[in-house]
């Protein structure tokens, strides 16, 4: 088996495994994700991370962090971010007030060329403090979890114009997400499962992703699982202050 059919089934293994939820009955929900997202390098080792996601009915999410940069090898290129998140989670009920959420978060990546495919790896770990809501009112104390997050994204370059600068190009990936603390349920649960696929057009430093997001959601303690049908717009930006100081 070559690497390029590994990769591939490791993420067909993602879209598949929504088969152990094919037994449930669904609530569905169609959503729209919209994110802009930056890192500005300062140096060759370090950057600046920043992004902002809306899900109206769902949540808003301001992150931030710092990114240290460095290479496993000559074909492998890692990075490390650790920082800090702030969330305001929503509810479709509007009896149910808005919950605040404070979240320390890190990360590790690893990419590489594979053929014309370019593959991305991401570990993720989140600490969510959310703020308790009973009874439909919204409490002063907050319930404590893990959250540990899997991504592997593979794209493919389509055109590219050197000219301009720019390209197109389709991708694909999964995330899946497990939640582990004391108040889940057995001490460790699925959280969700993030199924996309899309095509992105960059230009210079600024990329544009258009796709749609199959998500598989658990429900907190008991109920029918959520599968929401996403529209998703990511922008992507990237600015370079080492090129000021030359």
């Amino acid at each position: 088996m070559n690497r390029i059919t590994k990769i591939l089934l490791i993420l067909s293994i993602g879209f598949y495994s929504l088969k152990s939820f094919s037994q449930e009955d669904f609530i569905y929900e169609n959503q729209v994700w919209v994110g802009y997202l930056t890192n500005a390098r300062i140096s060759d080792r370090f950057s600046i991370w920043n992004d902002a996601h809306f899900v109206p009915e769902s949540f808003l999410i301001l992150r931030t962090g710092a990114t240290y940069h460095f290479k496993y090898n000559e074909k492998v290129t890692g990075t490390t971010t650790l920082g800090f998140a702030r969330l305001w989670l929503y509810s479709r009920n509007d009896l149910t007030p808005t919950k605040n959420e404070f979240r320390p978060w890190g990360q590790t990546t690893a990419s590489f060329s594979l053929n014309k495919f370019q593959i991305t790896n991401r570990l993720r770990y989140d600490a969510r403090f959310k703020q308790r809501v009973e009874n439909d009112v919204l409490l002063d104390d907050y319930e404590f979890n893990w959250r540990f997050r899997y991504f592997l994204m593979a794209s493919y370059p389509i055109s590219k114009n050197t000219e301009k600068n720019s390209s197109w190009y389709a991708y694909t990936f999964n995330e899946i997400l497990f939640d582990a603390g004391e108040i889940i349920s057995n001490g460790f649960r699925l959280n969700q499962n993030r199924f996309t696929v899309g095509i992105g057009y960059q230009i210079k430093d600024l990329k544009i992703q258009v796709g749609y997001i199959n998500m598989i959601k658990n429900p907190p303690v008991r109920g029918n699982k959520i599968m929401a049908n996403t529209a998703m717009l990511m922008v992507f930006h990237n600015f370079d202050f080492r090129k000021s100081k030359k």
